[in-house]
């Protein structure tokens, strides 16, 4: 019975935040690489083509990368902005949820939501925008696991 708890709790953890992932890149698609790259770039490394024509490549190329870089940016961006407050919800319903399986299912994968919020954003937010936030999710884990495990104590 406890492989089976704990199988379900895991299972909770990994599927949520792929199913944030993938809803997200549902309405903001996420980055395909095939679109941003020329497709004559492997001409690059002919010496039959010209300075000039090895220079229009390489700055079409620089121009899609640009475009990917966009793209994968407001990605990202829908990304964060969705997964840091599905997790931060999901750790709040599974701390008030008194099935545990389902509970603990729901606060490990809002933590992993939160996190793979933060990783694919990281690179853009403000030092102070990393320390308040996570100073924000760290104190609702330290409230949240205070207030269950001190009940617990005391009922033990």
């Amino acid at each position: 019975m406890l492989a089976k708890k704990f199988g379900f709790g895991i299972g909770i953890a990994i599927i949520l935040p792929m199913m944030i992932y993938y809803g997200v890149s549902t309405f903001s698609p996420r980055v395909r690489w095939e679109d941003y790259r020329v497709r004559e770039n492997y001409r690059l490394h002919d010496e039959k083509i010209s300075a000039e024509e090895k220079a229009r490549i390489r700055q079409e190329q620089r121009e899609l990368d640009e475009r990917r870089r966009h793209h994968e940016k407001r990605f990202e961006t829908h990304l964060f902005y969705t997964a840091v407050p599905l997790g931060i919800t999901a750790i709040i319903i599974g701390s008030l949820i008194t099935v545990q399986v389902v509970g603990a299912g729901l606060i490990f994968g809002g933590i992993f939501s939160v996190t793979q919020g933060y990783a694919c954003y990281w690179s853009e937010l403000d030092d102070w925008m990393r320390f308040v936030s996570l100073a924000i999710v760290f104190a609702l884990l330290v409230y949240i696991g205070y207030r269950k495990l001190a009940g617990a104590s005391l009922k033990s």
